[in-house]
């Protein structure tokens, strides 16, 4: 498997995912220090109380970024997936002496495991730089404590992987129309539908947050391994 995996990223340059990952990064960055100025430009917005903790500002910074590598993720599979099994290309995946499921498998695992590594990534940069700058001009009232920085470690694997397992709903929707255009679709509608149903959750306090989160990961994960196999049994079926 590992094999595959490594022709995989021969075969497909990451090189515009990457540098995706690096602009989602940056524009997360620049969208978490205008979340904490938002009090000091504008006291009387009705909102400012998310923005005046560091538990508001770090989920709203990791919801919109569980939804860009969602995005990002979706081009992926609709490149690795959708683009070879839809086209002339299957001819030549399937001429390998290797079972169609194998190949498969490692098409899947280098995308969950690059979007679940690059948002990790993004994370901790976008993070640490805040936090940092924190220590020598502060614009966020609160308290920056370990605790929070725990909180915000944990939160960010969850987004991670929730990030990763959204995408196969594109990725079985784009499998089933045999169309790149519906997985592109499929995958921002997802994006955006988790950010406007995850706010309220991702914005809990104590303990609730935390669970409610790894409930979210737990059924996504479960909701992905469901549809993956869906794809798996539909192409293992495929004669060419």
């Amino acid at each position: 498997m590992l094999k595959l995996i490594k022709l995989e990223l021969e075969r497909n340059n990451l090189k515009s995912y990457i540098i995706g990952g690096c602009l989602i990064t940056l524009s997360i960055l620049g969208l978490v220090y205008l979340f904490a100025a938002i009090p000091h430009i504008d006291p009387s917005d009705p909102d400012v109380g998310i923005f005046l903790t560091y538990n508001g500002i770090s989920a709203l910074a990791l919801i919109i970024l569980a939804a860009c590598f969602t995005i990002l993720a979706s081009v992926m599979y609709n490149k690795l997936v959708i683009a070879e099994y839809t086209s002339k290309k299957i001819y030549l995946l399937f001429s390998y002496p290797i079972k169609k499921e194998r190949i498969l498998a490692a098409k899947l695992i280098t995308v969950f495991a690059f979007t679940v590594i690059s948002a990790i990534i993004s994370g901790i940069v976008i993070f640490s730089v805040f936090f940092l700058s924190e220590g020598l001009f502060q614009l966020c009232e609160d308290t920056l404590t370990i605790q929070v920085i725990l909180r915000v470690a944990i939160l960010l694997l969850l987004s991670a992987v929730i990030s990763a397992a959204l995408a196969t709903i594109s990725l079985w929707f784009g499998y089933w129309k045999k169309s790149a255009t519906v997985t592109m679709v499929v995958g921002v509608i997802i994006a955006s539908v988790f950010g406007s149903i995850a706010s309220e959750i991702f914005l809990a306090q104590g303990r609730m947050q935390l669970v409610f989160v790894s409930i979210i990961t737990i059924v996504t994960v479960f909701l992905a391994i469901f549809l993956i196999m869906r794809v798996s049994k539909q192409i293992k079926n495929t004669d060419v």
